[in-house]
């Protein structure tokens, strides 16, 4: 783990030093300073793990001192230095949340033991505490699992419902079947979240914007080949059903668009998920170009694999240096898109993007 950081606070020049060189000599990160007052500044800084303040001092002394920092932080450890005349006040102080105390003349070996057994009581109380967030969070957890899933798995199961019945109506609707396509996805996302919650056993913060904590929680979309999403935009109805059905049999999920306005909508609605496009570089309603520069506009990683039946070479270079990862002419095979499309999710952003042989 990181190393402990201490502040020694005591307005004697010769004590600062011996207790700066003494703890660091044990491999502390120590700050020290001369009053309470600068005690304070430093701690509104950065953070200390342990305060050794002497007990008598101008200004600030060590029990105001201590009373000071347990209102901004009830659980740090403080150690206080005092002479024999004033030991039953700092027994005292002991009572009043101080760790313990330590007698001047400083003793090194004395010191180093003291400060070891507060630490390690730090240590241990934060071992309680993540113990008790990590009890806390996954009762939590397991309340909310409960609680989504049920009615989750009712929409998954009313979503096939509709297909179903979509299916005995013989009702063909391209729209139709994307919005229930991104119900289903989104479903299962909601359940993969869970899923990656339930399998936290440590629980980090993260700090995010306006003060608000929440949990660190990677729901990344590298979920293997049978999560992968991929949108296909393509005008010619045969095709696209085509491409559907051969990522299908590949394991693939895929979204498919008639136009390109269609596409860029449903890239820009969801493209944390859609890891990957096809992309017709000839589309009613917009070039491969326009559609390329849109869809890197809304993320610039954007992986798009180009197809075509026409003779565009001079623009499907241009395209291959805008960003596009391959491109597969028309017509093609299974074996040929598959490939391309293998091409496209193992691209790595130092390497270069390759052509393939058509």
């Amino acid at each position: 783990m990181d190393r402990y950081k201490i502040l020694a606070v005591d307005d004697d020049f010769a004590s600062r030093l011996l207790l700066k060189k003494s703890l660091e000599h044990d491999s502390y990160v120590v700050s020290v300073c001369e009053s309470g007052e600068k005690a304070l500044e430093l701690m509104q800084q950065e953070k200390f793990d342990l305060v050794i303040t002497d007990l008598i001092m101008e200004g600030i002394g060590g029990l105001e001192l201590m009373e000071e920092i347990k209102k901004k932080d009830p659980e740090l450890s403080l150690i206080l230095l005092t002479g024999h005349a004033s030991i039953e006040t700092a027994i005292e102080s002991v009572r009043l949340g101080a760790s313990d105390y330590l007698l001047k003349p400083i003793n090194v070996d004395e010191l180093g033991f003291r400060v070891k057994k507060a630490l390690e009581r730090i240590e241990l109380e934060r071992k309680l505490k993540d113990a008790q967030k990590n009890l806390t969070y996954s009762a939590t957890i397991a309340t909310a699992n409960h609680e989504i899933n049920q009615p989750l798995t009712v929409i998954i199961s009313a979503i096939d419902m509709i297909k179903m019945e979509i299916e005995k109506l013989d009702l063909k609707n391209e729209r139709l079947d994307n919005y229930l396509e991104l119900l289903t996805k989104s479903s299962l996302r909601i359940a993969n979240l869970l899923r990656k919650l339930r399998e936290i056993t440590s629980p980090k913060m993260q700090e995010i914007p306006y003060g608000v904590t929440m949990i660190d929680i990677d729901v990344g979309d590298n979920l293997g080949v049978k999560d992968r999403y991929v949108l296909v935009i393509e005008d010619e109805e045969n095709l696209r059903q085509i491409i559907q059905k051969v990522l299908d049999s590949a394991s693939y999920k895929v979204i498919l668009a008639e136009t390109a306005k269609e596409g860029i909508d449903l890239f820009r609605g969801d493209k944390k998920l859609i890891e990957a496009v096809i992309l017709d570089f000839n589309l009613p309603d917009s070039d491969g170009l326009t559609v390329l520069r849109a869809l890197q506009k809304i993320d610039p990683n954007v992986k798009v694999l180009l197809t075509s039946g026409f003779d565009v070479e001079e623009s499907i270079t241009e395209a291959l240096k805008l960003g596009a990862l391959d491109f597969v002419r028309k017509p093609f095979n299974r074996r040929q898109i598959l490939s391309a499309l293998e091409v496209v999710y193992s691209y790595h952003p130092k390497s270069k993007a390759k052509t393939s042989s058509k």
